[in-house]
């Protein structure tokens, strides 16, 4: 009965959507190798590779807003299960505890039995920011979807303008987080983010059109590259350094939530061929593993930190190559890693245990 229900709400899936979760994973990857990987810090601002690699930055950064955006458009009509928290815990906590028992073992000065005990509580204790604020926000989620219902499509946009300017044009304006949204890093930006998918969902925002959306994603991403060259011209001569800290460079900031509506947008409204269809049901559950494997603390040391910054020794062109590539490596290793997890969680048939076991707990109660 649980599973002809769950197969019920995944009929009308949105291939288009499942898409934008695999594209934005790889844009995460693009993002952390050209920041993280030490390419941005190596390079001048201002020269030719320096202007690529911000282009790139400024065309990636909206990733995690889509992810967000995701989340509410995809649970806003769904049925509200706790079984999806336990499975995300169950996840995280499998490659957490599995990596650092490895690391464990190869270098035990350098990991004791304490980092073992915490990753089997990653969440807890945010080993993963992603996953701690949407854990957090997923307690809310029955709330947030019942209120987004419950409004008329004026008043949920009211309330999403008004939000828009307290937790992302005020913060800009004045570049301080105002009310607390840790510049995207937080539940209640997911929160808003969430709310964002649900009007999308609800009320058809844009549907079909894709060329406009397409437009503003193009905008956002090159007024950003310019708005950044800008301030490291004036910068400088002295002047207003580090300006697009809080108005280009955060998840927060108005082109960067602009810059994920319009992507998610020109993903809802494609017209995924017959062929692609199967691959991308594959690959997209396989997608947010590749997440949680690259940011493990212990691999994040070895596969990011400063380990690409030779990449600027390359013209324009072959360094955003190489780094393309690599993100493309990576991404097909973990996701293939996180497809053998998930058959073997299907194996064991954790899903419907789980969810026959919260059926009998809850008595259905979000059924209704």
């Amino acid at each position: 009965m649980i599973l002809e229900k769950e197969r019920k709400l995944t009929s009308s899936r949105n291939y288009g959507v499942d898409l934008l979760r695999i594209v934005a994973m790889f844009m995460v990857l693009f993002l952390h190798i050209l920041g993280n990987g030490g390419i941005l810090f190596e390079l001048e601002p201002l020269s030719a590779r320096g202007i690529t690699a911000w282009f790139f930055e400024m065309a990636t950064f909206s990733a995690i807003n889509c992810y967000g955006i995701i989340s509410g458009f995809v649970g806003v009509n769904s049925k509200y299960k706790y079984t999806n928290l336990v499975l995300l815990w169950l996840q995280v906590a499998a490659y957490s505890t599995l990596i650092t028992l490895v690391y464990h073992f190869r270098y035990p000065a350098l990991v004791g039995w304490d980092a073992v005990k915490m990753a089997l509580t990653p969440i807890c204790n945010q080993q993963y920011w992603y996953v701690t604020a949407y854990a957090g926000m997923f307690l809310f989620i029955p709330i947030l979807s019942k209120g987004a219902k419950a409004l008329t499509k004026k008043q949920l946009g009211i309330t999403l303008i008004f939000a828009f300017v307290a937790l992302s044009l005020l913060p800009a304006i004045y570049d301080a987080d105002i009310f607390a949204t840790k510049w995207g890093y937080s539940l209640l930006w997911l929160s808003f983010l969430y709310l964002t998918g649900a009007y999308i969902k609800l009320y058809g925002i844009f549907k079909n059109n894709v060329k406009i959306a397409l437009f503003v994603y193009l905008g956002t991403t090159v007024f950003s590259w310019v708005f950044k060259i800008w301030e490291e011209v004036i910068s400088t001569e002295g002047k207003y350094a580090d300006l697009a800290t809080g108005f280009i460079a955060q998840y927060t900031s108005p082109p960067m939530l602009l810059s994920g509506i319009a992507l998610f947008v020109v993903f809802a409204n494609l017209d995924i061929p017959a062929f692609l269809k199967k691959a991308v049901k594959i690959i997209s559950p396989c997608a947010f593993g590749v997440y949680i494997i690259h940011a493990h603390p212990l691999l994040w040391d070895r596969l990011i930190t400063y380990r690409y910054a030779h990449f600027t020794s390359y013209n324009p062109f072959f360094m955003i190559l190489a780094v393309f590539f690599t993100a493309l490596i990576m991404f097909t290793a973990f996701s293939l890693v996180d497809a053998i997890r998930l058959k073997v969680f299907n194996l064991l048939k954790i899903r419907p245990l789980l969810l026959k076991a919260e059926d009998k707990i809850t008595g259905g109660m979000w059924d209704c």
